[in-house]
């Protein structure tokens, strides 16, 4: 069997215009500027996840900034390959859950033709009810649990037995389950996602619908059956079910006749959130403590801080005039104070002022002892720490010291982290 074919590039670094013709990237996929030396335009990623040909079955994947070498993964195999595009695609998927509960919302960054939330929301139906059934009554004579008198009563027989009246045989009231299209629906989504994504997203295992295959009819008329759908919406009332038409409509909305003959896309547009998130919840876990100018991390569980992202008014006269540091944390005991901002840069070389105004602000307004301030970035490389900032004794007073930390922080660590 002939190997896949994956195409690399990365959010933020130049694209060959081959791949750009050959995957039909427009629009948000890329920004793009002159360029004098090479007297033609030079276009540039924007965007993180893959897109497969519908030229052929070769991928292209675009790889977060800073996240690996394109040379390593080039020499990886093709198992190694897949494990990595779905870490990353599982990355993003996370953010998208995290931010349903915040004011923040990703998924609105994230697009293509594959919609993780409602796959997601069809799976855990499926996982807590199993396949959608239309449940029918029916009456069957004979005794059982659920007698339905009034039926018993038209159906059957008088009889005198002893002097005392019998109505036999007794009609029982039975449940019939019902399969319908909602149900062609949700195996369709479950193999259809196994099918065309397994190897590149976390599905969820249905071993047992595989037999049923991807219908054919469904694909044929995507149109037809999501009209069918919002038809049998309105006869429905119970929460979970509509909620479940509602996904099925999403995902098929993805979905056409021609999908095994064009492009299939996932694509983030703001990988930044999925960084500003997994750099949280590693400091969350693995931090330690600033020493000797540098950010320790443990390879252990330590658990020693919360950190969060916050946001603070700075203006009597203009509550949008807001503080918003990524990172976080005031230990009230020791007066130490932490503030932390994740730069999904592929390199810094300015002066960060809004980090300058963090420190001085909030720590006048906490009234630290002592401020650690840091940037943190992506990195291929192990974890280091250097100083970015170290502010001239003439423009502070009462012998402060100001330094600001660049973190360079192991990209391919905070993903794993992150996803587990």
């Amino acid at each position: 069997m002939q190997q896949q074919k994956i195409d690399i590039i990365q959010d933020g670094e130049e694209i060959p215009q081959n791949l750009v013709t050959k995957y039909g990237l427009s629009g948000r996929d890329f920004t793009y500027f002159y360029s004098d030396k090479k007297e033609k335009n030079v276009y540039y990623s924007n965007f993180v996840g893959l897109i497969r040909s519908g030229q052929d079955d070769s991928i292209l994947f675009s790889m977060p900034k800073h996240y690996m070498n394109k040379d390593k993964f080039l020499n990886l195999d093709l198992t190694h390959q897949y494990q990595i595009i779905k870490s990353i695609t599982k990355s993003i998927n996370k953010a998208i859950d995290i931010s349903q509960f915040t004011r923040y919302k990703h998924n609105t960054d994230v697009v293509g033709t594959f919609s993780f939330e409602s796959y997601h929301q069809i799976c855990n139906y499926y996982q807590t009810y199993g396949l959608y059934r239309n449940l029918g009554n029916y009456y069957k004579k004979g005794s059982g649990r659920h007698i339905s008198w009034k039926k018993t009563i038209s159906l059957s027989n008088e009889y005198f037995i002893d002097g005392k009246l019998m109505i036999i045989p007794f009609v029982t009231k039975k449940k019939l389950k019902l399969t319908n299209i909602i149900t062609d629906c949700m195996i369709f989504v479950l193999n259809y996602t196994q099918a065309m994504y397994g190897n590149f997203i976390e599905v969820y295992p249905a071993p047992e619908l595989i037999e049923y295959g991807i219908n054919p009819k469904i694909l044929e008329n995507v149109d037809g059956i999501i009209e069918q759908l919002f038809q049998i919406k309105t006869r429905i009332f119970k929460d979970k079910e509509k909620q479940l038409i509602d996904n099925l409509i999403i995902f098929l909305k993805r979905v056409n006749s021609k999908s095994k003959k064009v492009s299939q896309a996932i694509k983030d547009y703001n990988y930044e959130h999925v960084w500003e998130k997994a750099v949280e919840e590693y400091l969350n876990i693995h931090f330690d403590d600033v020493k000797d100018e540098q950010l320790i991390f443990s390879k252990k569980v330590l658990n020693k801080y919360h950190f969060k992202k916050i946001s603070s008014n700075y203006d009597k006269n203009n509550e949008k005039r807001r503080l918003e540091p990524d990172h976080y944390y005031f230990n009230k005991k020791s007066k130490s104070l932490y503030i932390f901002d994740s730069k999904y840069y592929i390199k810094i070389d300015d002066l960060n002022h809004k980090q300058l105004v963090y420190h001085f602000l909030f720590g006048n307004k906490e009234q630290a002892k002592k401020i650690y301030d840091a940037l943190i970035v992506p990195y291929e490389g192990p974890t280091m720490t250097e100083v970015h900032v170290n502010i001239l004794s003439e423009f502070l007073k009462d012998n402060q010291k100001v330094k600001i930390y660049l973190c360079k922080l192991n990209s391919n660590s905070v993903i794993k982290e992150f996803i587990k």
